[in-house]
């Protein structure tokens, strides 16, 4: 009897902790380092009296290597596509049918801020660690340079570490410009 009594308190601990409810410890992600970074945009812009509700983009970029940015208007037109080195800033703006392309300390001089890779990267990614933005975050960007510009910029569909390539296609039919230089 004795022996039966321990059986059925064995079967019956077993029973009541297998039937309990669990607790499962959720570790939150952290953000992670990347090498390469590719996601999608919805664009909010405005500035210069002009103000630009519906635009979309895709941004691409290698950490300390490459930015590329490809905006386009609510129809599907492409806008604008950019593409920044740790050397050479190139634009091709669609609207105005025209293009830079400029070494970075040119552009650095003529916009009289101290322009650089590493500064575009951290003002995308909204911080400087260099963590990758996180699903619908929203970065604020502001900046005074050349008039009253700010947007608002919220990523989605973030893939890391997928290499990926950078087009830019500057054409002949495109007309030059330059950033005035700045006093």
């Amino acid at each position: 009897m004795k022996n039966l009594t321990k059986i059925a308190l064995v079967v019956l601990v077993v029973a009541m902790t297998s039937c309990a409810a669990r607790k499962k410890t959720v570790v939150p992600t952290q953000p992670q380092a990347f090498e390469w970074l590719s996601a999608n945009m919805n664009i909010q812009a405005e500035g210069n009296g002009m103000a630009f509700n519906d635009l979309s983009g895709k941004l691409r970029m290698r950490k300390d290597s490459i930015v590329w940015l490809n905006v386009t208007a609510s129809m599907g037109v492409e806008v604008l596509r950019a593409k920044i080195s740790n050397d050479s800033v190139w634009v091709l703006n669609r609207l105005e049918k025209s293009y830079l392309s400029e070494p970075l300390d040119t552009v650095s001089a003529q916009l009289g801020i101290p322009l650089s890779l590493n500064l575009v990267q951290t003002l995308l990614l909204d911080n400087n660690e260099g963590l990758p933005p996180v699903e619908n975050q929203t970065v604020q960007l502001k900046t005074f340079v050349m008039g009253n510009l700010s947007a608002k910029i919220r990523y989605t569909n973030i893939k890391l570490d997928e290499k990926t390539t950078f087009p830019l296609k500057i054409t002949d039919k495109m007309e030059r410009f330059r950033l005035p230089k700045k006093k």
